[in-house]
């Protein structure tokens, strides 16, 4: 293992047990601040796959698997 490699694995660290503070921001909260909750929840709803019907009956793209030749 190099150096910057280990560097880096210690950041990860101590990032992830910083994260498990219950006083410390969830990440949907920082995505929250950052971004807005509207946008938020599109992103996570975006990236989780899927969602509730409701969810879905709310608008969107409601995209779905193309499989091509």
């Amino acid at each position: 293992m190099n150096a910057a490699s280990h560097e880096l694995g210690l950041a990860l660290l101590v990032a992830h047990c910083a994260s498990l503070d219950p006083a410390a921001p969830t990440a949907r909260r920082r995505l929250d601040v950052a971004l807005g909750p509207e946008l938020a929840r599109k992103l996570v709803f975006a990236l989780s796959g899927g969602g509730s019907d409701r969810e879905r009956s709310r608008g969107g793209l409601h995209a779905c698997a193309v499989f091509a030749a």
